[in-house]
């Protein structure tokens, strides 16, 4: 065993030793940057694995996260509603489908793709079709009613090179409802 570990560049501290503090910290500030996103990661040529994280520290990382954001959710500051879409939260459902009647035509449809992105990772079927109906629901509630939106959100819109508000909302809301 001992000859294959030195063959393949393995040594027995590799497999047993746990993550130092500073290495757990650093893992977990990467993972959190990313929305506990291995495809985030990856896409930026993170190498997460590295740091040797086992599932069930992940898992615990995640469920963090999760909480946290969960407990942030705001129909004004949406950061809250766009990490736990980067995060596929399942589990936020319920407090995103709680939200659909709040907020101005943005909010309403950042929580809309939201549902529709999280939704489509769900594996309980009804619960996925339930999340898809109120995505696409709710966008066309968008489409249909005159657009409001608040001056945090104008300001929001332009930093994301939207030079008008009405025509950037209308433009992701028929892309739900498509």
């Amino acid at each position: 065993m001992n000859f294959l570990r030195n063959l393949f560049g393995k040594d027995q501290k590799d497999e047993s030793s746990p993550p130092s503090a500073e290495t757990l910290e650093e893992a977990k500030k990467i993972f959190f940057e990313y929305s506990c996103n291995g495809l985030y990661m990856a896409q930026n040529d993170v190498h997460f694995s590295k740091y040797h994280i086992s599932t069930e520290q992940e898992t615990a990382w995640r469920n963090e996260f999760v909480t946290y954001w969960r407990s942030q959710l705001s129909t004004e500051d949406l950061t809250a509603v766009q990490k736990l879409r980067e995060a596929h939260a399942v589990e936020s459902i319920p407090d995103l489908l709680a939200m659909v009647d709040k907020g101005d035509s943005y909010a309403k449809l950042r929580i809309a793709e939201a549902l529709a992105d999280i939704g489509y990772m769900s594996k309980d079927k009804s619960l996925r079709k339930q999340t898809q109906a109120t995505a696409i629901n709710l966008a066309q509630f968008i489409l249909d009613q005159p657009v409001q939106v608040s001056e945090r959100h104008k300001s929001e819109i332009e930093r994301l090179g939207g030079s008008n508000p009405e025509e950037y909302i209308i433009l992701f809301a028929k892309n739900v409802v498509n």
